[in-house]
């Protein structure tokens, strides 16, 4: 039996920025590219992945937006992603009701501009 530390990313490793990927706290990144969801991410249950992959400085994996964080990014930088390239969002891990599961791990955004520190208008 091995004496090191049991580390679920090193046993399971993902392409995608994951809540583990947060170490628990919040995390303030900068947004360097997006791309439509392609051919190549397959999500867990074998199927392809729709939507938006943001790229994000300090990590080389692509954070998949479900729709709730689609919708978070887009109230504080506006509808169009090419817009956020070079802006700011903060991540914060915690978790969902997803299925038969009510505490499933999951990235949100901070409802805050980080560039402001203010909360954007809700009804944008």
């Amino acid at each position: 039996m091995s004496k090191e530390k049991f580390n679920y990313a090193k046993a399971y490793p993902s392409d995608y920025v994951r809540n583990l990927d947060l170490g628990g706290e919040d995390k303030t990144v900068k947004i360097t590219g997006w791309r439509y969801c392609d051919e190549t991410d397959i999500g867990k249950n074998g199927e392809q992945m729709e939507g938006v992959v943001l790229l994000l400085t300090g990590t080389e994996k692509g954070l998949v937006l479900n729709v709730t964080n689609f919708a978070s990014i887009r109230r504080i930088h506006g509808d169009d992603p090419e817009t956020w390239i070079g802006k700011k969002v903060i991540l914060y891990p915690t978790t969902t009701r997803f299925g038969p599961d009510p505490k499933r791990p999951c990235i949100r955004v901070r409802n805050v501009n980080p560039a402001t520190g203010k909360a954007p208008d809700i009804l944008q």
